[in-house]
């Protein structure tokens, strides 16, 4: 950490734990942008060829529209914070050194990103009561539950700079995977296969590669100086635990990832993708 600025740390937290009200602001509005594009999902789904082909299946097609329903939202939601990401925080300086000047200032960008990333991983944690149970259950509830912890301690103590690189480099991928899927159940494998293909490369370069490299080493080498200036060492082991999990979930999905795309190289149907088989 290059340098600190004069600040009460034992103040720090409890001066941002008012902007956490936003949060329930955005959460109606998460709601209704879910409910939303899932009808826009039903209605897509149940006017293709492959509803067609499930008519009379009862449980089958209930399930495949609900699998559709998901993938229609979560491809808009990252689709849109994924663009967010892009357009506006990765130009941002900060992220070329955000192990500078602590505590990072928090732009109006960058706070609204932290809030509405905050809503969804809430509200998707939540969902995943009732959301079609997928082989990595336990999986996504430990990333949804890491990843909601690590938004808000970094928020809270604003270690915002490292926070808002790790968002743009997770989200990036996201949507592809799920227009993968949408286009899977609709039958279109070549288009499937192309945009899968797509989210493989992007996974691996931004999840195994540049995040290793551009989050997670900077944290564990150099944010120990910081945890001792702050008096709360506990937060380093607390946020490297939390980064170091991530990167182990991400070698867990890469490897699923990678047998997909290995029996589709070798003439097979390509199942769906990453977490997108059902417990019996």
């Amino acid at each position: 950490m290059n340098d600190h600025c004069s600040v009460d740390t034992t103040q720090l937290g409890r001066n941002t734990r008012q902007d956490y009200l936003a949060i329930f602001a955005i959460l109606p509005i998460i709601c209704i942008a879910r409910y939303v594009c899932e009808r826009i999902g039903q209605i897509v789904f149940l006017s293709s060829r492959s509803a067609k082909k499930l008519r009379g299946k009862g449980m089958a097609m209930k399930l495949a529209v609900k699998k559709f329903e998901e993938a229609t939202w979560k491809m808009v939601y990252y689709g849109f914070v994924a663009s967010y990401g892009v357009l506006f925080i990765s130009w941002e300086p900060f992220l070329r050194d955000f192990m500078g000047v602590y505590p990072n200032q928090v732009s109006t960008k960058v706070y609204w990103y932290y809030i509405i990333q905050l809503s969804f991983y809430t509200w998707m944690t939540v969902c995943l009561v009732w959301d079609v149970r997928r082989k990595d259950f336990n999986q996504m509830v430990a990333h949804h539950g890491v990843t909601l912890g690590l938004l808000m301690l970094s928020y809270s103590w604003q270690l915002t700079n490292a926070g808002a690189l790790l968002m743009v480099l997770i989200d990036i991928a996201d949507p592809f995977l799920e227009l993968a899927k949408i286009f899977k159940y609709l039958g279109k494998e070549t288009q499937s296969t192309i945009t899968f293909a797509i989210f493989l490369i992007s996974f691996v370069f931004l999840r195994l590669v540049l995040y290793p490299i551009y989050v997670l080493t900077p944290t564990l080498f150099y944010t120990w100086e910081l945890a001792l200036y702050m008096d709360k060492v506990h937060l380093y082991y607390i946020i490297n635990g939390g980064l170091l999990t991530l990167l182990g979930l991400n070698v867990y999905w890469a490897i699923l990832i990678i047998k997909v795309a290995v029996t589709k190289l070798k003439g097979g149907e390509m199942q769906d993708v990453r977490s997108d088989e059902e417990i019996d």
